[in-house]
């Protein structure tokens, strides 16, 4: 029994004073647009295309993509607003190459606008596209490879 006490604390003291990296690969963009505005602007789609080449550059794999439309309540036809926003976002990236089934729309309705804080996003951030690399076997391997920048986070 006291061995089995010792192992336990022992292992707790190793799992707790030990950081762990955990490597995350994605490409992301969240931005604003006018309210009401109706379109994708060419400044966003611009950034979209940037995203994609980056992605493009993560050896064999697929790009599959996360959408976040939002509208907020004040703005006419907030929610079919959301929703054009979402399928121009999707008709877009498709029209760059990453394949339909790929890609997941969520679109949501906001009642107000992000507060400021550390996160360097504020206001009314409607439209958000993640690109992250759909691997087969798993994607561990894209965390030592020269060619991709993965960002790393310390875990404790």
């Amino acid at each position: 029994m006291k061995k089995f006490a010792f192992v336990i604390i022992f292992a707790f003291w190793f799992s707790t004073s030990q950081q762990v990296a955990a490597c995350t690969i994605s490409e992301d963009l969240t931005e604003s647009v006018p309210l009401n505005y109706q379109g994708i602007p060419n400044s966003y789609r611009l950034k979209m295309v940037d995203l994609v080449s980056n992605a493009r550059r993560w050896p064999d794999v697929e790009i599959q993509a996360q959408i976040v439309a939002n509208a907020y309540v004040g703005e006419k036809n907030a929610e079919e607003l959301a929703k054009s926003r979402g399928q121009q976002l999707k008709q877009f990236l498709v029209q760059l190459g990453v394949k339909s089934q790929y890609i997941y729309v969520d679109t949501h309705l906001e009642e107000s606008p992000y507060p400021q804080d550390n996160s360097g996003f504020n206001g009314y951030l409607q439209l958000s596209v993640g690109l992250m690399p759909l691997c087969k076997g798993g994607c561990e391997r894209l965390c030592d490879d020269p060619r991709v920048t993965p960002t790393t986070k310390a875990i404790k």
